[in-house]
């Protein structure tokens, strides 16, 4: 093995498990006495069981002045390396390249027609060939519609050809107001998790009508678990999709858990209304919605952030400033304490880049900060 490949294998080692040797032994602690007497070797990535960015290298990757207000979510974009989306709470959409590089660069984008098109944004996805957002409202936001018109939107990949108004939107469905989260499935199928509904719906905008186009009519729109997920006002409901297993993750703020939906399961119920799109809409029925992650039992208080990376998800307690580490059957794995960097209330999205260091929001202070461990 070369010097070079045994430094990345380490590397690799220290950022997720510390299984490596020099790895700590003993088990991490958590924000309350649930679940605490035994437990794997804490993450590098979170000190190693100390929970303290102390421990850590903590960057101000963006902020005010690379154009950043309150930013609700952010997402590496798989067209480009290293490539940041930030998702401001004033429908601007920042996108900065090469991130955390000397040669980083970034432009802010927002243009006629963001009030329809993107208005109170809360969450972005990106599938292999589209992206989508969500939006948190139940305004009007155009003459012509009610209020409970408002649902996601379908926008090019290239961040060249998106400007975030109607002339580069390629598509938009409706029947999800107030919506704080969304996730990419596959094709132009996304997720969301639509509060004026307490509900997970399932938008498929089939083949797009191309940039500023209004044919809707392909559109499947299929609600899940109606009322069984819990809205809170102001604050992400993130969602993340494994598509390998059909297991949609979802931070159920209002009643701070971590669920899972099953989504190979239910069935078309009653055909929903009103039907804006001239699309098909179904209730779905039989589709169960698990906890994984009972909050309360581990010190949370509003799960909002979500990250799935190596078997292991990744939530943001917006409320504590806190970011927790769960394996896929729900036990805790690690937490890191941010409140000394994050005022508590405002810790928003919480992603990965490919080298595996943690990136989140600070919606209070409009900026992004990145977490890694220490050099080596």
């Amino acid at each position: 093995m070369t010097s070079s490949t045994r430094l990345t294998s380490l590397l690799a080692c220290f950022l997720f498990l510390g299984a490596c040797s020099g790895g700590r032994d003993e088990a991490p602690a958590a924000p309350s006495d649930a679940g605490t007497d035994a437990g794997p070797p804490g993450l590098a990535l979170f000190g190693f069981g100390t929970h303290e960015p102390s421990t850590l290298e903590v960057t101000v990757i963006a902020s005010e002045d690379q154009g950043l207000w309150e930013p609700r979510d952010i997402a590496f974009s798989p067209a480009a390396d290293h490539q940041l989306w930030v998702l401001n709470a004033d429908s601007a959409m920042v996108i900065i390249s090469a991130t955390g590089t000397p040669e980083q660069r970034h432009v802010r984008k927002r243009e006629a027609g963001y009030e329809h098109f993107l208005p109170s944004p809360s969450a972005l996805a990106f599938g292999d060939a589209t992206m989508a957002t969500a939006h948190e409202t139940d305004d009007v936001t155009q003459s012509s519609t009610p209020i409970d018109f408002m649902g996601p939107s379908l926008w090019p990949l290239d961040a060249a050809l998106y400007n975030g108004g109607h002339a580069s939107h390629l598509d938009m469905l409706h029947n999800s107001p107030n919506a704080v989260g969304i996730a990419w499935e596959s094709g132009n199928a996304y997720w969301v998790f639509d509060g004026y509904h307490r509900s997970l719906t399932f938008y498929d905008f089939a083949a797009d009508h191309g940039p500023g186009g209004e044919d809707h009519s392909d559109g499947i729109i299929l609600r899940y678990v109606e009322g069984q997920v819990g809205y809170v006002d102001g604050v992400a409901s993130h969602l993340e999709m494994d598509r390998a297993s059909g297991l949609l993750y979802v931070a159920d703020t209002g009643n701070n858990r971590v669920a899972v939906l099953d989504t190979r399961t239910g069935a078309r119920g009653e055909i929903l209304e009103p039907n804006y799109d001239d699309a098909d809409m179904f209730h779905m029925t039989s589709a169960p919605l698990t906890t994984l992650v009972d909050g309360a039992a581990y010190g949370m208080v509003q799960p909002s952030g979500l990250a799935l990376r190596g078997g292991l998800i990744y939530v943001a307690d917006r409320a504590l400033s806190v970011v927790h580490a769960f394996d896929l059957t729900g036990a805790q794995i690690d937490w890191l304490d941010l409140s000394s960097q994050i005022t508590p209330g405002a810790l928003g999205a919480v992603e990965l880049d490919a080298e595996g260091r943690l990136y989140v929001t600070d919606i209070g202070a409009h900026r992004v900060l990145r977490i890694a461990p220490r050099a080596l």
